[in-house]
């Protein structure tokens, strides 16, 4: 008799095992689908160890935000977007953690994510050393601050009638204030100041100078065509105004050329200009532009000729937008386009969406039912067993 009890007992309790995973695999199909969607991206500073908040783009196109460092990439994201593509970067403004509000332009190799990272919470850590003072690329644009140094202006003698006299005042003013020094005369390391740093140090080598010089510029008038310039040894400002266009730099340097009507002479006129600018100041004629920046854009030059082109096309009046305004209308209009294209997705094949955890307990509320009450049943009939045995 006991043995047919023990026979029993090992039924019911392997029937109850089968139970437990009959419903565990209708169960972690639906767990399996519902993970099946992204990983995460974690970017920090590896120095401080503090997070970065940014635009996070692959190649040149904007493909989402991090939130406390975090970013989340979805398996439609990564496979719409991550082919063929040489970089992953990170762009934003530093904040309290780092005590400035300068920018960052991070850049990472891009690489294949196999397809079961999607399956969990995975996390990528993307660690960098962030240095604000030593900026390279779309960081230059953050060294562009009208804004702090617009009280600087009630020193100088501005009249507000002709532009060009008033740029010459303000030229001629920060080069009576400040001392030129070089970097290494008293920092190790390239060390590039912001503006109110080089009025208040009143000293400063060229970038020093020319971005203060822009954001003086910029706060007397902040629809001014002014850039700086960045050649292989030399930062210096030029602006387009009325038809001149025109080289500001120390030691009180102002060239200018006023071309009227734009022809096939005009790039040879700024080739020009650009060797007398480099003879008046003593650069290397075999130098040419890698940059030009101010507040809100950053271009990149190839070659001279296309920084001569540049010059030539330049429209009288500056494309004015906020930086991280129109990064974030580009992020809003790509979220648009994504949810469109989703709900079209949807209307035309419903079939395909994938099933949710909700979704698994309403389509199988029935089969749950039963399945819950047979095990009871079981489980009671076992205890029963045990007891009578």
């Amino acid at each position: 008799m006991e043995k047919r009890v023990n026979v029993w007992v090992v039924i019911i309790v392997i029937l109850m095992i089968a139970l437990v995973f009959f419903a565990s695999w209708k169960f972690t199909g639906y767990v399996v689908e519902a993970l099946r969607k992204q990983v995460r991206f974690y970017f920090y500073d590896e120095l401080t160890n503090c997070s970065l908040d940014g635009y996070v783009s692959i190649g040149k196109k904007i493909i989402g935000k991090t939130n406390q460092g975090y970013f989340n990439l979805t398996l439609a994201n990564y496979e719409e977007n991550f082919n063929n593509k040489s970089n992953i970067s990170l762009f934003g403004r530093l904040d309290n953690c780092f005590d400035t509000d300068l920018f960052f332009d991070k850049y990472w190799k891009a690489f294949e994510i196999e397809r079961h990272y999607f399956l969990g919470d995975s996390v990528f850590n993307f660690k960098t050393k962030i240095n604000p003072h030593n900026p390279a690329k779309r960081e230059l644009i953050g060294f562009i601050q009208p804004d702090k140094v617009a009280i600087e202006l009630e020193n100088i003698d501005i009249r507000n009638e002709e532009v060009l006299e008033d740029l010459s005042e303000i030229n001629n003013y920060l080069n009576n204030k400040i001392n030129y020094t070089k970097d290494w005369d008293f920092n190790k390391e390239n060390y590039w100041q912001t503006p109110l740093e080089t009025l208040e140090l009143k000293q400063g080598d060229c970038e020093d100078y020319n971005t203060a010089l822009l954001s003086l510029f910029l706060a007397y008038n902040h629809s001014l065509n002014c850039y700086n310039v960045i050649f292989a040894s030399h930062v210096t400002t030029f602006c387009y105004i009325d038809d001149y266009y025109l080289y500001y730099d120390q030691g009180k340097t102002e060239l200018k050329k006023r071309i009227v009507n734009k022809d096939i002479e005009t790039k040879p006129r700024l080739a020009t200009l650009k060797q007398e600018y480099f003879k008046h100041y003593g650069i290397n004629n075999s130098e040419r532009a890698y940059y030009v920046f101010n507040e809100n854009k950053f271009i990149e030059f190839k070659d001279d000729n296309e920084f001569i082109e540049w010059q030539s096309d330049i429209s009288n009046k500056k494309q004015e937008f906020d930086l991280f305004e129109n990064l974030e209308q580009k992020l809003t209009n790509l979220s648009e386009i994504n949810e469109t294209e989703e709900l079209e997705l949807r209307t035309q094949a419903p079939s395909t969406e994938l099933p949710t955890l909700g979704g698994f307990f309403t389509d199988n509320t029935i089969t749950l039912s039963i399945l819950g009450i047979i095990f009871i049943i079981l489980f009671m009939i076992l205890i029963k067993i045990i007891i009578n045995k």
